[in-house]
């Protein structure tokens, strides 16, 4: 007995490539369909890191902010008496703290950039032998299938 897994937003590409598997011969006793629940999307982090981003942090322009004011202190800090290093490590705080207050206004304003997740649908096809597998597995694709799987 093999089983074909096929992952599908819910669609009518989905409700199509039942209804073709049914034609097909699968009986509804062999299609299996399994509804995942949407995750919730978390809180909002200030930093990114490489495996987890959502994208929505406000670290660009801390660091574009920070970086030109850094800049801009240590070229007019050498006219001025307190000296480049100082007034370039002074620039970059500021910069750093406009452009945080910069991105929480501009998020603010805009609105959450994400999406409301929706759920997934696993289509589940036991199949007798390889050339049915090789079916289920070509009708799913047909209508879209997300991802496929055999087991």
């Amino acid at each position: 007995m093999i089983n074909v897994y096929g992952l599908f937003k819910p669609s009518l590409a989905l409700e199509l490539g039942i209804n073709a598997l049914e034609k097909e011969g699968f009986e509804k006793s062999k299609l299996q369909l399994v509804t995942l629940e949407p995750g919730q999307p978390g809180k909002q982090r200030l930093l990114d890191t490489t495996y987890a981003s959502d994208g929505m942090s406000l670290m660009d322009g801390v660091a574009i902010s920070a970086s030109l004011g850094m800049v801009l202190g240590a070229i007019y800090g050498s006219v001025v008496f307190i000296g480049p290093v100082a007034l370039g490590l002074v620039g970059m705080a500021g910069g750093g703290g406009l452009g945080f207050l910069l991105d929480r206004w501009k998020q603010r304003k805009n609105g959450p950039k994400y999406t409301v997740p929706t759920g997934d649908i696993i289509v589940v096809v036991r199949c007798g032998n390889e050339e049915l597998a090789a079916r289920a597995e070509d009708i799913m694709r047909e209508y879209s299938s997300t991802a496929l799987g055999r087991a």
